[in-house]
């Protein structure tokens, strides 16, 4: 098995070369200067349909042919997109980019054929999906962590009694992923003609948009919205309610990663400094010893 591979591995890694720059050929632009002013103006005009490159196409139709589903990267990418990241980007887009990584990572083929080799390619492969998946994770810790900033600034503007839309508004202008969640449930509300808050047996834009971000911290913040619309003059006072409860679970779960952080910091500690002192320590105690039985 492992002289096969020895022979094949050569020939897998420049076949591998050779369909990596074709593909990266192919997805260049280059149309002259004066096509591309003709694109963006008819692109500012609204004529322009807007196409996929000619990778992310490649992407899609490999994603199409995967015996398993990628929707739960798509929603790692929409939850990364959120937070500025993968601008503009689509599952397609991702499938190429894994690729063209593992594309790469076949070259090592060439250098050395060994079996263990093959674990290369594979961890270049994932290294995009674990990236989308880790930038998503630190959007969704953004987007909890803005919940009772959020909380305490409609319950001000409800205080000085602007209606709870109004202040659901204003509150979409602050910066941050949970306020660009915010924006995606205004414009729902608006194309689709929704009330922005449930009205039986209507279901609200909030609620809907937020339960399909599908994060139990934001779903429960809508039904407290929710509830806070329905209950008119008396909403002021259950929201600055809702908003004093949000920041106390804020500050116990910020008291329990700060009490996490200890106990990593103390292993780092541990691992990159005291016990590399102590071999120090015994090594400079031991080769004297060493040395006269040597």
């Amino acid at each position: 098995m492992a002289n096969t591979l020895r022979l094949v591995a050569p020939f897998l890694g420049a076949g591998t070369l050779a369909l990596v720059v074709y593909f990266l050929a192919g997805s260049l632009n280059l149309k002259p200067k004066v096509g591309r002013g003709l694109e963006d103006f008819y692109a500012s005009a609204g004529n322009e349909q807007k196409a996929a490159s000619r990778g992310e196409q490649i992407g899609n139709r490999v994603a199409e042919r995967l015996p398993f589903s990628l929707d739960t990267w798509e929603e790692h990418l929409r939850w990364a997109q959120r937070g500025g990241y993968f601008k503009g980007w689509g599952i397609g887009r991702l499938v190429f980019t894994a690729m063209i990584y593992a594309g790469v990572g076949a070259l090592v083929l060439l250098v050395n054929p060994a079996p263990a080799s093959l674990l290369v390619p594979l961890g270049a492969a994932a290294y995009p999906f674990i990236s989308v998946r880790a930038k998503a994770n630190t959007v969704r810790k953004r987007v909890v962590r803005g919940l009772p900033e959020v909380a305490a600034l409609v319950a001000a503007e409800m205080s000085a009694g602007v209606s709870p839309d109004q202040a659901v508004q204003r509150a979409s202008v602050l910066p941050g992923p949970l306020t660009g969640l915010l924006s995606d449930v205004l414009a729902y509300s608006r194309s689709a003609g929704r009330p922005l808050f449930g009205r039986k047996p209507v279901r609200g834009a909030l609620v809907e948009v937020f339960a399909q971000a599908d994060l139990p911290e934001l779903m429960a913040f809508a039904a407290q919205l929710d509830l806070v619309a329905e209950k008119g003059v008396a909403g002021a006072t259950l929201m600055n309610e809702v908003a004093r409860t949000l920041g106390r679970e804020y500050r116990s779960r910020l008291d329990s990663e700060v009490e996490k952080l200890n106990g990593k910091l103390m292993l780092a500690t541990a691992v990159f400094f005291f016990i590399p002192f102590v071999l120090v320590i015994l090594g400079s105690f031991m080769a004297p010893v060493m040395a006269i039985f040597g």
